[in-house]
């Protein structure tokens, strides 16, 4: 039997998780946590941080593993091929092209280099000189250079803040570095495709909702699909996907990119690759039909299966089925009671749904986009039906703690 190791064990790698169970593989995962969602439903579970390249190689030789991935996460894409590359294992890109998509230093020079459309930017040390700022208009968007999920981002106006905040930001890094970019009002656009011997296959570029830019920058409340952008800019987001797929050696595997809309066009925020973590592995077998989770378990494997279907078609032929994705979030407090999953999955629309907390969890301050409360995803035949159906089921959805005040966030933003 062949074994996998899953490199993060939590709710965005929970489907990946079971899948590959489903085909008679069998999984060994890796996080941090004692009681992640994700161990509860492996063969194996390994206690190591997934940014720690050491631990994630010793227990790939302990365990004997046939392959490595990860789903839903990026900081792990490059410990997954650098350790595969060490162990001689199928992986999809090098270990120097991991390297590029998950430092933002690197991946940002290499935009310069190719002249690929991004925000000004510099990377800063602690001791900076306000002479490095020139040329960087306020306000300012702060980031680690190596995190995810929104961790440590800010958005700021003045040097005396970006000093204040470079401490909180550097907690979140591994590097002694921050990135500071000018912030660049827009909308947001993300792509996922695969790519294939080098062909690159677009499957959706869909409209990224997040929590205006004053209350959590970049923290994500829904993907819209199809993006309200496709009309302008379809040619000019597939033209700048391949570039960026050959510029960085992207040859094989899943693509998951991220773009800004606004006054000055076409920006490219990050790029990474693996499949989404808005689970693209349910949204994008229904807009392609192409099963994207068996493509990333057996390519792992290195047994890539024709899991093309006859009835795919490229993005441009497409017919569009219009769906989604919504991630909710909750007000802190403890809960009492919760809407049956049961009944929010009924819903002819809704294609999947589920919960991060259960009842007697207790809620915390929303702080970055880990601390999803859930998420379901419905569908419909027009980008207004879908929209009508989203406020369906959020009129439905309760979260309630002991005083029976619901604590879901009204969906203040649908798209």
């Amino acid at each position: 039997m062949k074994r996998l190791l899953m490199v993060g064990a939590g709710s965005c790698q929970i489907n990946a998780i079971q899948r590959i169970k489903a085909l008679g593989i069998e999984v060994v995962v890796a996080d941090y946590h004692v009681n992640s969602a994700g161990k509860a439903q492996a063969d194996y579970a390994l206690l190591a941080d997934t940014f720690d390249e050491e631990a994630i190689l010793e227990g790939a030789r302990h365990y004997q593993v046939d392959g490595l991935l990860t789903v839903g996460t990026d900081q792990p894409v490059y410990v997954v091929n650098s350790v595969a590359e060490k162990l001689k294992l199928p992986q999809f890109i090098t270990r120097e092209t991991a390297f590029w998509v998950t430092n933002k230093k690197a991946m940002k020079q290499r935009f310069d280099t190719f002249s690929l459309p991004t925000t000004p930017y510099v990377c800063l040390a602690e001791n900076f000189e306000a002479a490095q700022l020139l040329g960087l208009e306020s306000p300012y968007v702060l980031k680690p250079l190596d995190s995810q999920g929104q961790r440590g981002i800010y958005k700021v106006m003045t040097l005396s803040e970006i000093q204040r905040c470079f401490p909180e930001v550097l907690k979140h890094s591994r590097q002694c570095e921050i990135l500071v970019e000018s912030y660049y009002k827009n909308d947001e656009i993300t792509v996922s495709g695969w790519v294939t011997g080098g062909d690159v296959q677009v499957f959706t570029i869909s409209d990224r909702v997040t929590f205006p830019p004053d209350e959590k920058l970049g923290v994500c409340l829904a993907h819209n699909h199809p993006s309200k952008h496709s009309a302008q800019y379809g040619e000019a987001i597939i033209a700048v996907t391949h570039k960026i797929c050959k510029t960085f050696h992207i040859d094989e595997g899943p693509i998951y990119f991220q773009m800004f809309v606004g006054a000055s066009g076409l920006r490219i925020n990050e790029i990474a690759c693996r499949l989404g973590g808005a689970y693209e592995d349910i949204t994008i077998p229904y807009a392609t039909d192409v099963d994207v989770l068996a493509l990333n378990i057996y390519g792992s494997l290195g047994q890539m299966r024709n899991a093309w279907p006859q009835s795919y078609l490229p993005i441009e032929k497409r017919p569009v089925k219009p769906y989604s994705t919504q991630l909710f979030f909750c007000h802190p407090g403890k809960i009492d009671a919760m809407t049956p999953i049961e009944d929010i999955l009924s819903w002819p629309f809704v294609i999947g749904a589920a919960y991060n907390y259960q009842v007697g969890d207790v809620i915390g301050t929303l702080e970055n986009a880990s601390q999803r409360a859930g998420y379901f995803i419905v569908t419909g035949r027009t980008s207004e039906e879908v929209k009508r159906h989203v406020l369906m089921v959020f009129n439905a959805l309760y979260v309630l703690d002991p005083s029976g005040h619901n604590l879901v966030y009204a969906p203040h933003i649908i798209g």
